[in-house]
């Protein structure tokens, strides 16, 4: 997923202090040069968070770290791999939701301990009760340099391992007690790396093999780019811990079902990812038939929305029948519209990202398919623009139901006032965003999309929050 869908479109976040969004984070232990490969892992996963950056990598004897703001490729260079030697390495791109991007914000966060440095951690999520645990960590002395989850989780775990004396699986058990919310989380000591994954499973982490050393990524594309041989997805719940003997599984934390983010199979993972067990393209691909089995619309020609939109517009239009062409053209060399300060510059990076096939929309009745709605901002643009290039009919299909509520696991959509569909019914949405129609895939046709429809989240949907609504914070 490389797309700029109006999905997170000026997003604000949610009512507390921290954000940690949607990222990307690898693992690797056992492996030469292990830093190096975590820079592959990271290139490969560059969709996930395009703000920051970061590696830590460990040799035995001690942990080093080097994290900063930019891409993969422009900040993670030779003379920084050099600084980072050792056989096991830990690293993480980040998207922010909030704030200005920081180094500070950056990961992976290491904690120390009586001046030396214990661990290094990265992790994936949002954690819904910061507040609660950002006071706890200030009531023991401890301050944050940052704003983000991550930086909690290590200081939190940190606190109870060894001012308390628990060890560090110990306090990865407390945390799962008592941390709320989604967290897929890579820590790794001078000679052991340990992976765990929230109760509810909600953000993705696998695992792969490759010639002894084992690797975990956010995404399946990490694992393919290093060789690695992808083996399965961490389960909700569980700790793993990799060190000089082996694998260990230790004992997790009980998990209530899963809950993983449908919105990966949606917009997020790449198209070229497993995730959840299921490949995203394949998934993608059925969300389209089933989309085009509830519409009876006639039109000319079906225009996916890149780069996200593709599999899902291609599906459509092959099940409806239609001409599928690619009518938008997209600059893959202008930022994401949605992380753009400024809504008129967001405005604006609209025409700066796609630009249509000159005449070739000229009074069609054009299908403009995408994958989500939020705000509805980007959509509304791109219908004015297949008008002003002549198109008769401009009809909206959308690959998943009218997103009604905030997330608070990962995504960053705005507050619920600020979502277009919160509170206005299709016909309204279709007006504002100046359509001829306007249909979205129904929450029936999405869950027929995946294999097992009901190990997934879908509070975006319906407010059904997978711990409650005390989970949560509006």
């Amino acid at each position: 997923m490389h797309g700029p869908s109006s999905f997170l479109l000026g997003a604000i976040g949610k009512f507390v202090l921290f954000s940690q969004p949607m990222c990307g984070i690898v693992g690797i232990f056992g492996q030469s040069d292990a830093a190096t490969w975590a820079v592959e892992g990271l290139f490969a996963q560059q969709h996930r968070g395009q703000d920051a950056c970061g590696i830590a990598s460990a040799d035995g004897n001690g942990i080093r770290r080097f994290r900063t703001i930019g891409l993969v490729r422009e900040a993670l260079g030779q003379e920084v791999l050099q600084s980072l030697s050792g056989m096991h390495a830990i690293g993480h791109v980040r998207y922010p939701t909030q704030g200005e991007p920081t180094r500070e914000n950056a990961q992976p966060h290491v904690f120390h301990h009586k001046e030396r440095p214990r661990f290094a951690l990265a992790s994936n999520g949002d954690i819904t009760n910061l507040p609660a645990l950002e006071s706890m960590l200030r009531d023991r002395g401890y301050r944050l340099e940052g704003t983000n989850d991550g930086e909690v989780i290590a200081k939190a775990i940190g606190t109870w391992a060894f001012d308390d004396g628990l060890g560090i699986e110990e306090a990865i058990r407390r945390w799962m007690k008592e941390g709320r919310g989604a967290y897929s989380t890579v820590l790794l000591t001078p000679d052991t790396l340990y992976v765990f994954r929230d109760p509810h499973g909600i953000r993705p982490l696998c695992l792969g093999r490759a010639d002894g050393a084992r690797f975990v990524a956010s995404e399946t594309v990490a694992l393919d780019i290093v060789r690695a041989t992808y083996e399965r997805h961490v389960s909700p719940g569980e700790i793993l811990r990799f060190d000089g003997d082996g694998e260990q599984g230790l004992e997790g934390y009980p998990s209530p079902g899963h809950h993983h983010c449908i919105f990966e199979h949606i917009y997020f993972a790449r198209p070229d990812s497993i995730m959840f067990g299921e490949r995203v393209f394949e998934v993608r691909e059925r969300i389209g038939r089933a989309l085009a089995g509830e519409d009876d619309v006639p039109g000319d020609v079906v225009i996916p929305i890149p780069d996200s939109a593709n599999f899902i517009g291609h599906a459509y239009a092959h099940a409806r029948g239609i001409p599928v062409a690619f009518g938008l053209v997209r600059n893959h060399y202008v930022g994401r519209t949605f992380i753009t300060p400024g809504q008129a510059v967001r405005d604006e990076s609209v025409r700066l990202k796609f630009n249509p096939l000159p005449g070739f929309i000229e009074g069609k009745r054009v299908f403009l398919v995408d994958d989500s709605i939020v705000r509805g901002t980007t959509i509304r643009k791109l219908v004015r623009m297949m008008k002003e290039n002549g198109a008769r009919e401009v009809h909206l299909r959308i690959g998943s139901p009218p997103i009604t509520h905030s997330c608070f696991y990962g995504i960053d959509t705005p507050q619920r006032r600020k979502l277009v569909a919160a509170e206005r019914e299709v016909e309204e949405v279709c007006r504002l965003l100046e359509a001829d129609t306007l249909r979205y895939l129904s929450l029936e046709g999405l869950r027929s999309s995946v294999t097992h429809p009901e190990q997934y989240c879908y509070a975006c949907f319906t407010g059904d929050y997978p711990a409650g609504r005390k989970d949560v914070e509006e």
